[in-house]
């Protein structure tokens, strides 16, 4: 029981590096819920003891960083192209095709990054426990999926 205190009070001093982007959540105290839980099951799932704890959060915390940054650039070049055809001007051919080569250039080392970081695991986790962590993540993003949609209203018929 103490150690789980423990663990979860180490979480909790790592969740606010996790998602500290203004504005992604409309609801922080919903952010930090949702972190909480996510960390606490996969701690549950991957059986991790103080120690792999530590070090994993640790390197999951720098590695979701550096995504967010790739990803804030993306979005970034994203927003800048729109405002372009918002504004009525016309975009060279040439303009566009580098503003598109920088997107697929920044999304291919989004997922190198993925693909680095899960091989860095190696050290801190057995196969057993990486393996576990790519089952728990995809089916953790289908749950949160899932009751997401559950909530949203359906479209109205319109006939």
């Amino acid at each position: 029981m103490k150690l789980k205190l423990i663990i979860l009070l180490i979480i909790t001093l790592f969740a606010s590096k996790l998602f500290s982007q203004p504005g992604r959540w409309q609801d922080d105290e919903m952010r930090g819920k949702f972190e909480q839980l996510e960390k606490i099951k996969l701690i549950e799932a991957l059986g991790m003891n103080e120690e792999t704890t530590l070090r994993f959060f640790a390197r999951r915390t720098e590695h979701q960083k550096q995504q967010q940054q790739i990803q804030d650039q993306i979005d970034q070049k994203i927003e800048d192209m729109d405002v372009i055809f918002k504004s009525g001007r016309a975009a060279t051919v040439d303009e566009l095709k580098k503003d598109i080569n920088e997107i697929t250039t920044m999304q291919t080392q989004l997922e190198k990054n993925r693909a680095d970081f899960i091989n860095s695991l190696s050290d801190i986790l057995t196969y057993d426990q990486i393996a576990k962590l790519l089952i728990f993540e995809r089916k953790f993003r289908e749950e949160v999926k899932r009751l997401i949609m559950k909530d949203r209203k359906p479209p109205m018929d319109h006939n």
